[in-house]
């Protein structure tokens, strides 16, 4: 299996490279394609034996365990569906004369390589070479931020550079710490970075360096994952990349850094318990929640308007982690798989919006579900999932996470349902403006072939979020088992 590991990895790094030599807007059709069936066939294979085998290496340096087969599983499927979407977007661009032929074919290389570099750090076995990787993914993402290279697009794009990169820095300084107290256990090895090992001593590790570690990781990662207070470039990014882009960077790579601080997570709290990381989780995703409520109420830009409720569902996710837990954890890991799926589904939408009206501004879109039922239907329905309705998978983790809270402080589970309330109004009054009502716009047409592509990234992220959220398939209990007790619970599921 470690074959399958190795080119679902490798996939995006070939199909980028070779995005750069291919001569018509057909063949890159054609391999973007054949590359998102092999990401979904090799993803399928890997999260099926981990779910059965629970770890799965290939030499030193890669290893997908339960943790990085949930990575798996949210990066292919996701990037499957934004190549496919991107087809259409991007090619329709290069139609109306917006965008170049070579410009288009750099597109897909930038857009490749950020799926190999998130790819890569999620599955390697090694905290340097994830920083490393994350790196990568940073550089990539800031040019395709850029990509249309307007002011806004590029103030966009540096501003990310330099937020990103002093987010960075304090978490290699984080990552450092971690192998300073590792290296007076094991010696200075290749060992003394591998999570296996890091796992394994954790015990034994200095607890006051793991504890300032955290903290820089924490501040770095949260950085690229939208937490407020550090959450200022979020908004800009997403509001002036391309929409394939504004899909990736809300529905992966937050939760990619995400994913970061809770691998930090799990040492800490086995060498110093859970009592230090919770309060600090906690009180980051209760402010998180708080800034985007206030947020959402006053955006004019619908891209912004869900670049906010990213950051409201990251500050979901961490109160689950805050809080602790067996619901409190499986409620946060879950949140980030639904938030995957329906927060690139929205964006799916927003883009399309983009191209038929030409502007993103919320005051004059509306009658979509009459004018465009397919697009506007797919944003009403990932609006209603990302406001928390049932019968959508974001309710249920919404729901285990408030009872976690409710079972261990009242509190917190009351201030949570108000601001759940809160963000909850105003989403929906947002997009009910655009998505109800008469047209008060001509729809620009697009291209059949602009259509295909688009319809069936929309409709396959559409089936996707409400099986998830009505179903719990056989694979994934036997991820999330393996998954919880990382954080020192038992989730027991029927």
């Amino acid at each position: 299996m470690g074959f399958a590991l190795t080119v679902l990895i490798a996939a995006p790094l070939v199909a980028g490279l070779s995005s750069l030599v291919v001569r018509t807007r057909r063949a890159m059709e054609w391999l973007q394609c054949a590359h998102a069936a092999v990401l979904l066939a090799m993803m399928s294979v890997v999260v099926m034996n981990v779910a059965e085998e629970s770890v799965i290496t290939v030499g030193i340096l890669l290893r997908a365990d339960a943790l990085s087969a949930f990575m798996d599983l949210m990066l292919a499927f996701v990037g499957a569906t934004g190549l496919l979407y991107a087809l259409g977007y991007m090619g329709e661009e290069v139609t109306r004369g917006h965008v170049l032929h070579r410009h288009y074919k750099r597109f897909f290389c930038l857009f490749n390589l950020y799926l190999f570099a998130m790819l890569s750090a999620a599955n390697v076995d090694n905290i340097a070479l994830m920083w490393i990787a994350i790196e990568g993914s940073t550089l990539s993402a800031a040019l395709l931020i850029g990509f249309e290279k307007t002011k806004a697009a590029l103030e966009a794009g540096w501003k990310y550079i330099i937020l990103s990169f002093v987010g960075i820095a304090l978490a290699l300084f984080g990552t450092v710490l971690v192998y300073y107290a590792s290296e007076h256990v094991l010696g200075v090895s290749m060992e003394a970075l591998s999570w296996k090992e890091l796992y394994r001593i954790a015990p034994d590790l200095n607890p006051i360096a793991l504890k300032l570690a955290f903290v820089f990781v924490l501040i770095g990662y949260g950085t690229k994952a939208g937490v407020a207070p550090m959450h200022t470039w979020l908004s800009e990014a997403h509001g002036e990349a391309p929409t394939p882009v504004s899909a990736m960077l809300s529905g992966l790579m937050l939760n990619l850094a995400l994913y970061a601080v809770l691998r930090f997570k799990s040492i800490v709290d086995r060498t110093v318990g859970m009592d230090f990381t919770g309060p600090i989780l906690l009180v980051l995703g209760l402010l998180s929640v708080t800034i985007a409520a206030i947020y959402l109420l006053v955006q004019r830009d619908y891209k912004r308007l869900f670049a906010y409720s990213s950051i409201e569902h990251v500050g979901i996710a961490l109160v689950g982690f805050g809080i602790g837990g067996p619901l409190g954890v499986f409620g946060g890991l879950f949140h980030m798989l639904n938030h995957a799926l329906a927060k690139s589904t929205v964006f799916y939408a927003a883009g399309m919006v983009m191209l038929r009206r030409g502007h993103k501004t919320i005051e004059r879109v509306t009658g979509l579900v009459r004018q465009m039922p397919l697009v506007g239907g797919s944003m009403m329905l990932a609006t209603l999932a990302l406001a928390g309705m049932p019968p959508f998978g974001l309710f249920v983790s919404e729901v285990l996470i408030t009872t976690e809270a409710y079972g261990q402080r009242p509190w917190v589970a009351y201030v949570f349902l108000c601001l759940l309330a809160v963000a909850f109004a105003t989403l929906l009054y947002q997009v009910s403006r655009m998505a109800m009502g008469e047209p008060m716009e001509k729809d620009i047409p697009v291209t059949d072939r602009t259509n295909r592509f688009t319809t069936s990234a929309l409709v396959a992220n559409l089936a996707a979020m409400g099986y998830a959220g009505t179903h719990m398939p056989g694979f994934l209990r036997d991820l999330f088992i393996p998954m919880t007790r990382f954080f020192g619970v038992i989730v027991e599921l029927p």
